[in-house]
């Protein structure tokens, strides 16, 4: 498959963790418990959404405390580099398109665009104000060259943050094609290779999957915007309880037909 979409290893147990969106006492709450229980065979994935709008120095720990956990799973005897995946959530989209900006049609209409989707708060985590960012927008493609660039070159000085952005997933799969792993959203009529951006933005097309996709068990999803909570359908299982939003961070243990056997949540157990 394509190098986009990360191939993961059956296994008894996959831990899943849900939309962040730049909510670091949750996630440390939730990576707190999950260095308890997680052990090697299993497997891990974040389902997208790390950058988010919160505090710049809140959506910058994030970053920081999700590179540290990566290198304690891996470090663990017995765990492979493939056991852990990180899929591109909304916000790592617009992180990308937003150093691009430049050579978009209408840049000024795309970064307001993103600031009604939470992009304020990735941008202040940087060291930029959103509102002087907006104006130079409408200043032409030179100044939103050289804005670019500087917003580069600040992403960079954070250690592992632009490696992060760099090796993110568009989706994961089980090799034994039970589970599929998105970010918000899935078309069941298209493969998985032709997909285009509903990964990002088709959560109505998740939420009517009624059917079996291909000979998948189960499709999970991290980010359900408005539909937070667990979710759990015959075909999927959605795991956004509102991180970053004034809910909290979940975090689920799945069997290999994607069935929650444990659960972890910022708030409690």
């Amino acid at each position: 498959m394509s190098a986009v979409l990360a191939p993961i290893k059956p296994a008894e147990r996959i831990w899943v963790v849900g939309a962040i969106n730049g909510d670091h006492g949750a996630l440390k709450a939730v990576h707190q418990k999950l260095a308890l229980r997680v052990a090697p065979g299993e497997r891990l994935v974040y389902l997208g959404n790390y950058w988010g709008d919160g505090t710049a120095e809140s959506v910058v720990a994030t970053i920081n405390e999700i590179l540290l956990f990566r290198r304690y799973f891996i470090a663990l005897d017995g765990v492979d580099i493939s056991d852990i995946a990180f899929l591109r959530g909304a916000s790592e989209e617009m992180l990308t398109k937003l150093q691009q900006l430049q050579f978009a049609p209408n840049p000024g209409d795309v970064f307001d665009w993103m600031l009604t989707r939470g992009i304020a708060g990735t941008i202040r985590a940087y060291g930029f104000d959103p509102a002087n960012v907006q104006s130079i927008m409408r200043q032409g493609a030179h100044a939103i060259s050289q804005w670019t660039s500087q917003f580069v070159d600040s992403l960079r000085r954070h250690s592992g943050h632009s490696a992060l952005l760099a090796d993110l997933k568009h989706a994961a799969y089980t090799t034994d094609g039970q589970l599929i792993f998105v970010h918000a959203g899935l078309d069941g009529s298209r493969p998985l290779t032709g997909q285009t951006d509903t990964f990002w933005w088709g959560g109505s097309m998740f939420e009517s999957i009624t059917d079996r996709y291909y000979d998948c068990a189960r499709i999970v999803r991290g980010a359900a915007g408005s539909q937070t909570g667990l979710i759990e359908r015959e075909f999927t299982l959605s795991l956004d309880n509102g991180a970053g939003r004034g809910g909290s961070l979940l975090a689920l243990a799945l069997d290999g037909q994607g069935k929650v056997i444990e659960r972890i949540d910022s708030n409690g157990a």
